[in-house]
């Protein structure tokens, strides 16, 4: 990338940071977990496309740099904007989910660890539309857990972020979405995918604040 390109990148990074900031006053709860430079894989539920830049934008910035997002190319390469946006400010490791095309997502994800990044990623595939917590998972959690076991995966759950704006509303409501980081889970010994799941699952449900009046 050229020099005006990273300076661009870097000024709109700071401006997504911003305005995360200013609209949803989101911040970040460290729930057994440290805001420390180590390789990890946050795993979050998935309601809102603002899910994951609300997770980078809480990141210190030694995390931020280090942290690629694990995102949809039919998405990010739709518009001029999210073709920078997503490559070049979130360096997105970008999947195409279009049947026809054999991605191999795996394969991109694990050379993105193998090159020392962390990943954010949102294992239920799809924005949860429904009443229930969290979809099902995909595999892709315990595949990456198994292949690469010395990188933590942290349940990281975003909470509000539906609620501040609600469809068919044009302001914004005045709540705070907080971002908590929960304690890291490895693929254990003699495990099964779907027991590794299931626990998965309960780890980042557990992270759910109660709701308020």
């Amino acid at each position: 990338m050229s020099y005006p390109r990273r300076l661009a990148a870097r000024i709109v990074g700071q401006g997504i940071r911003l305005f995360a900031r200013a609209i949803t006053a989101v911040r970040a709860d460290w729930q057994g977990v440290e805001p420390i430079p180590r390789q990890r894989i946050y795993f979050g539920n998935h309601t809102s496309n603002g899910d994951m830049p609300m997770i980078w934008s809480v990141l210190p910035p030694a995390l931020r740099r280090q942290v690629r997002p694990v995102a949809a190319a039919d998405y990010w390469l739709k518009t001029k904007l999210r073709a920078f946006v997503g490559p070049e400010v979130f360096n997105c490791v970008l999947i195409d989910r279009r049947p026809e095309v054999d991605d191999k997502p795996m394969d991109k994800m694990l050379q993105a660890l193998d090159e020392g990044s962390s990943l954010i990623i949102f294992p239920e595939g799809n924005r949860n539309m429904t009443d229930d917590p969290l979809l099902p998972f995909k595999s892709g959690l315990y595949n990456l857990g198994f292949e690469r076991p010395e990188v933590e995966l942290v349940p990281t759950w975003i909470a509000n972020l539906n609620s501040i704006m609600p469809k068919g509303e044009v302001i914004p409501l005045p709540l705070i979405c907080t971002v908590t980081f929960g304690a890291p889970i490895r693929v254990q010994s003699g495990e099964t995918k779907d027991e590794f799941l299931a626990r998965a699952m309960n780890a980042l449900v557990a992270l759910q604040p109660e709701e308020r009046t």
